[in-house]
């Protein structure tokens, strides 16, 4: 369990660089505060922290969810993309065949004329 703990916050620690985005979940839980004497309430702060922990965790899950779904969309309109050219790729080998057996029946229709006009 540990280790897939650890590949989600290496993977969001990645996604966070890209998006510059400084901290990250790990960072914000193990910042440590310096201690003063009329301080704020440490399990106040730690309580707090772990709330933003949350939040930071569920942006994440929400971001990778959005970008799993950004590359699922992107396979799609690249599969439609391709299919649209192999139809039109179709069309296009019908129709210059097409138009060559019209070229081929002009030039016999031609040759025919010529014959019976002799």
């Amino acid at each position: 369990m540990e280790e897939v703990l650890k590949r989600r916050l290496e993977k969001q620690k990645q996604l966070f660089k890209q998006l510059g985005i400084g901290m990250d979940a790990q960072h914000i839980h193990e910042k440590q505060f310096d201690y003063k004497l009329r301080g704020y309430d440490t399990e106040a702060v730690d309580r707090f922290l772990d709330e933003v922990v949350k939040d930071y965790e569920r942006f994440y899950a929400h971001i990778a969810d959005l970008m799993d779904k950004q590359k699922e969309y992107e396979e799609q309109i690249r599969s439609l993309k391709e299919s649209g050219e192999q139809e039109w790729r179709q069309h296009f080998i019908e129709r210059k065949q097409l138009e060559d057996v019209i070229e081929q029946l002009e030039f016999s229709v031609r040759q025919l004329s010529r014959l019976t006009k002799s």
